[in-house]
């Protein structure tokens, strides 16, 4: 099984559990899994904008770390650049005060400089988030 294979089949319930009740019900690897993936498939679909405005930018915080502990360190110096963005650099985890905070913050946030660099990143984040949660799987 590919890395992109094993990462989605690994996450689908947490995944599910997420949209379902929320972050809440996100714990250790649930919470690396399914914050990196979100913010992969966010980004890569809709910029930094469609990340923080969707339910996902919820995570932008945890989601500094979880990349850390995968070993993507330059896109958590991304994902962190981002986040200082906002007031205290500290995404609101509600989304309507997000939504507005964005919608305050306009063109003035650079985002699209960040975002050039997330698509070029060599991270290779599904290969290191899929790495992770097979070693922790192991464990």
């Amino acid at each position: 099984m590919d890395d992109l294979d094993y990462v989605l089949s690994t996450i689908d319930p947490w995944l599910n559990a997420y949209l379902s009740n929320g972050p809440s019900t996100l714990q250790g690897l649930a919470l690396i899994g399914v914050g990196v993936w979100t913010l992969e498939a966010e980004v890569n679909n809709g910029g930094f904008d469609q990340y923080y405005f969707n339910s996902a930018g919820c995570l932008a915080i945890p989601t500094v770390q979880s990349l850390t502990l995968i070993g993507a360190n330059n896109t958590a110096s991304l994902l962190a650049a981002a986040n200082a963005e906002f007031p205290n650099s500290r995404p609101p985890v509600d989304r309507s005060e997000r939504q507005n905070l964005l919608e305050q913050m306009g063109e003035h946030a650079r985002f699209s400089t960040l975002e050039t660099e997330f698509y070029q990143d060599k991270d290779l984040r599904i290969a290191r988030l899929a790495q992770y949660l097979r070693a922790k799987s192991n464990e």
